[in-house]
């Protein structure tokens, strides 16, 4: 079975109790102490945005492409101001292109090559760890797709989508995996199991 990972910290509450005992004859000034430890569990809280594209696509589509077009494409991801600290890492998930179109769309994705480094796992790591400020932090994943020049009539009246599935984990208390050249390319346990990130819902406040 795939494991989990669980964000949580820890906060100490201590209830002190006093207690005056009262008897028929005697009276006893006495003392209790009974301490109580709370464990409230931390989050790791993202949400996933297009602003420009959405609003300037109606239903997040867009037609009458052409190729050598450049089309604006805007994921970014929210981090929630009572998010915990934490990595960030995406996959890009495209449905309608054959393998050879996969690899000659990629180039034309702006996304920063020092901020996300691609693993062999498909994920894009984010190189940059996102410290918890009490407020909502918002990072770019890439802004535009140029649609290559050399497509031709095989691609004429066909439609492709591009998918964007991004991750979080808690920065605190976790190392990820890095190569030799300290980059960030995984996340993994101690015990080398990757990590499956698995999906936070916010409580709702009555």
């Amino acid at each position: 079975m795939m494991k989990k990972r669980k964000v949580i910290s820890l906060v100490a509450a201590v209830t002190v109790v006093a207690a005056l005992g009262i008897g028929a004859t005697l009276a006893y000034f006495t003392d209790q102490a009974e301490q109580t430890n709370v464990v409230t569990m931390g989050h790791v809280d993202i949400d996933l945005e297009e602003p420009r594209f959405s609003e300037e696509n109606e239903d997040n589509t867009i037609t009458h492409v052409v190729p050598n077009q450049e089309i604006t494409k805007d994921p970014t991801i929210v981090v929630a101001a009572d998010s915990e600290s934490a990595y960030l890492r995406v996959k890009l998930i495209f449905e309608g292109l054959t393998e050879d179109q996969i690899a000659e769309l990629l180039p034309g994705i702006d996304m920063d090559a020092d901020d996300w480094v691609l693993s062999a796992d498909g994920y894009y790591y984010y190189q940059n760890r996102i410290t918890k400020t009490g407020e909502e932090q918002r990072v770019p994943v890439f802004t535009t797709v140029h649609i290559p020049e050399t497509w031709g009539n095989e691609v004429a009246d066909t439609s492709f989508t591009i998918s964007i599935k991004a991750e979080a984990i808690q920065a605190d208390h976790f190392t990820p995996t890095t190569n030799d050249a300290d980059q960030i390319t995984g996340w993994n346990y101690s015990d080398g199991t990757a990590v499956t990130a698995e999906n936070y819902t916010a409580p709702v406040t009555p």
